[in-house]
C-alpha cells in the first residue's frame, strides 16, 4: 500500500473515532427553508445549473480576513478533549480557536488565481474557504484536483493533504494535483460543483484552466466532471458537511444546493442529466458517473505556448548573448487577439549578434514508449534563421558538461518567405529520452549579418506511457515551480528557504516589497522573487 494511502485510512479513522462524541451530542439533519429549492423541480442538465445558481448566488459578502475568521466560528470549529479547535481539512494539526490561528491561512480550495486574483464576492465566498495549516497551503499551491499516479511518491504529504503527478487522464496537463484525503474528496468535490455553478458567469482566467472550460455551458472539462462525480459518489454528504451548511447559511444566508440536495449532481453533469430532477428525490451514488469516454492518455498530453494563454507560463529563458542594443530577446506577444512567442535581435533596422534559450517545465518520460513534438512557428524574413535556429533538448539526467546535455534539432519545416503565417513544424520523435527527465526548447541565434524575428506558439508534446510498468520517480528533484507570490506573501514548497537581500532569512509572511532569495537543495538554482 502507497504510505500515502495508508496515512489516509490512518487520519480517516483517527478523525472518525475523535468527531463521535460531537456527532451523538447534535442533530443529524440540516434543515433548509420550506420551500427553498422549489424553483429546481422538474429541470435537468444546464437548465437546472441554472437555477441552482439563481437559488444561492444571492447572499450577504463577508468581508475577507477578519470577517472570515469570524464566520469559521460557526462553519469550522469541532471539539478535540473538549477544547475548540480550528476544524483544518488540510492537516492533522489542531489548532485552539482560543489562540487565534497561528500558522494558518485562509484557503480558498478554488484558487483564486483561476480568475486571475480579482478580489470578488468568489473570493470571499466562505463556502469554498477553510482554515488551512499554512505548510500545506504552499504545498497545495494553486493545482487541480486529482488521484496521485500509482506507484509514485507525493511531493508533499501530510497524511491530509497529498500534492503529486497525477494518475493517466487527470491533471489537465499541469504537472501536479491535489489530493484531499479520502474523507474530505466528497466535501471538495461538492464545493467545486457550487463555485462552479454558482459563478459561472464570472470572468474565469485563461492560465489555470485544467479543470474548467468556459466554452462549455456544464463548465467543467470531462476529466474533471467524471473525478468530481465519483468522488461526490463514494464519499457521501457528512454530518459535519451538513452543520457547515447550516453554518454558511448563518453567517451568508446561502446554502449549498450539492450538499442539501446529492442527487443534484448527476441531474446535470451525471448519468440523469436528461431526466428532470425532483427536490424530494432519495439519492442513490451512480456505480458508473462516466458517461462520456475519456482519452486514457490525457495528462499525457502537452499544450503549452498555445495561441490562448495570457503569457507564457512556466517557461523559463537562457540568455547567454545579449544584443548589445537591446536588454531581451523573448517577448510574449499578441496580434489580434492571438498570442505567441517572439524572438529577435533586429533593432532600429540593425540586425545584432545574441544566443538565447527558452526552456519547458521538466517533462518526466519514465515509461514513454512513444514521445511526439510539434510545434507552430513564422518568420517573414528568412535570412539565417533556417541555419541558426533550433529545436533544442535538454537532458536533465546526464552532466551538464555532456555532449547530450543540450541535443540541437534542425527544423526542415519553414513557411514560404514574405508573411507572418504560422505553420507547423515537422513531427520530433523524442522516444530516445525514454526513462530521463527532459526540458524542450528552443534556440535562437543571430549575427551581424542576420537577425529574423521568429515565432512560435501552441507546442505540442504527445506520450504514450507503458501503463505496465511502475512509474517511480526520482526522491529528489526540482520543485521550484511551487513557489509563487501571493499578494506580500511567498509561498514556497516544504525544505526552502526565504532570504532578503541582506542575507536574512524570512518566513515568508507578509513581506515588505522588494526582491528575494528563495532556495532548496533540489532546485537546479536559486529564485529571485519579486514582492510588489
Amino acid at each position: 500500500m502507497n504510505s500515502y494511502k495508508a496515512q489516509t485510512i490512518k487520519h480517516f479513522m483517527g478523525i472518525s473515532l475523535m468527531t463521535a462524541a460531537i456527532m451523538a451530542a447534535t442533530p443529524a439533519l440540516a434543515s433548509y427553508p420550506e420551500g427553498y429549492y422549489d424553483s429546481l423541480n422538474g429541470k435537468c442538465g444546464v437548465e437546472l445549473m441554472e437555477a441552482v445558481k439563481k437559488v444561492a448566488q444571492d447572499h450577504k459578502v463577508i468581508s475577507y480576513n477578519s470577517g472570515t475568521w469570524q464566520a469559521f466560528h460557526s462553519t469550522d470549529v469541532r471539539l478535540v478533549n473538549g477544547v475548540e479547535c480550528w476544524w483544518d481539512m488540510y492537516s492533522d494539526n489542531n489548532v485552539k480557536v482560543s489562540s487565534g490561528h497561528p500558522g494558518m491561512n485562509i484557503e480558498h480550495s478554488v484558487a483564486n488565481s483561476w480568475w486571475d486574483g480579482t478580489k470578488n464576492d468568489a473570493y470571499c465566498d466562505i463556502v469554498h474557504l477553510n482554515p488551512s495549516n499554512s505548510a500545506a497551503n504552499s504545498a497545495k499551491n494553486n493545482y487541480p484536483l486529482g488521484e496521485i499516479e500509482e506507484g509514485t511518491e507525493p511531493i508533499f504529504d501530510n497524511g491530509v493533504t497529498f500534492v503529486g503527478y497525477p494518475k493517466s487522464g487527470q491533471g489537465g496537463g499541469n504537472k501536479y494535483v491535489y489530493e484531499p484525503c479520502d474523507e474530505y474528496k466528497g466535501d471538495f468535490a461538492r464545493v467545486f460543483m457550487y463555485m462552479f455553478t454558482i459563478y459561472k458567469d464570472m470572468k474565469w482566467g485563461t492560465r489555470f484552466t485544467w479543470m474548467y472550460d468556459t466554452s462549455k455551458p456544464l463548465m467543467f472539462k470531462d476529466w474533471a466532471r467524471n473525478l468530481l462525480l465519483k468522488w461526490h459518489a463514494a464519499d457521501q454528504v457528512s454530518d459535519k458537511e451538513l452543520k457547515r451548511n447550516d453554518g454558511i447559511y448563518k453567517e451568508q444566508h446561502n446554502r449549498n444546493p450539492f450538499v442539501d440536495l446529492p442527487a443534484l449532481a448527476d441531474h446535470i453533469w451525471g448519468a440523469k442529466a436528461n431526466e428532470p430532477f425532483k427536490v424530494d428525490e432519495n439519492y442513490v451514488p451512480d456505480p458508473n458517473p462516466n458517461p462520456d469516454p475519456t482519452d486514457p492518455t490525457t495528462t499525457n498530453k502537452y499544450l503549452w505556448l498555445s495561441e490562448n494563454d495570457a503569457d507564457m507560463g512556466d517557461w523559463e529563458v537562457d540568455d547567454r548573448t545579449l544584443p548589445s542594443a537591446g536588454s531581451y530577446i523573448w517577448q510574449w506577444k499578441q496580434y489580434q487577439g492571438l498570442h505567441y512567442l517572439n524572438a529577435s535581435s533586429f533593432i532600429n533596422d540593425t540586425p545584432y549578434e545574441s544566443l538565447s534559450y527558452v526552456w519547458s517545465p521538466v517533462v518526466s518520460m519514465k515509461d514513454v514508449s512513444s514521445a511526439k513534438l510539434t510545434f507552430d512557428h513564422a518568420a517573414k524574413f528568412q535570412t539565417n534563421c533556417k541555419e541558426l535556429c533550433k529545436f533544442v533538448v535538454m537532458n536533465h539526467d546526464v552532466n551538464a558538461n555532456d555532449a547530450s546535455y543540450i541535443k540541437e534539432y534542425s527544423i526542415n519545416t519553414w513557411q514560404t518567405p514574405g508573411k507572418w503565417t504560422f505553420t507547423t513544424s515537422e513531427e520530433f520523435d523524442l522516444a530516445e529520452y525514454s526513462g530521463h527527465n527532459i526540458s524542450v526548447g528552443f534556440k535562437y541565434e543571430s549575427t551581424p549579418t542576420g537577425a529574423d524575428t521568429w515565432e512560435i506558439r501552441n507546442v505540442r508534446l504527445d506520450l504514450v506511457r507503458d501503463q505496465s510498468g511502475v512509474n517511480s520517480l526520482p526522491q529528489e528533484f526540482d520543485d521550484s515551480d511551487l513557489v509563487e507570490v501571493w499578494g506580500n506573501n511567498i509561498l514556497a514548497p516544504r525544505g526552502a528557504r526565504i532570504f532578503d537581500l541582506n542575507g536574512r532569512e524570512v518566513n515568508g509572511e507578509n513581506l515588505t516589497p522588494g526582491l528575494y532569495i528563495v532556495t532548496k537543495p533540489s532546485f537546479q538554482k536559486a529564485l529571485k522573487v519579486i514582492v510588489k
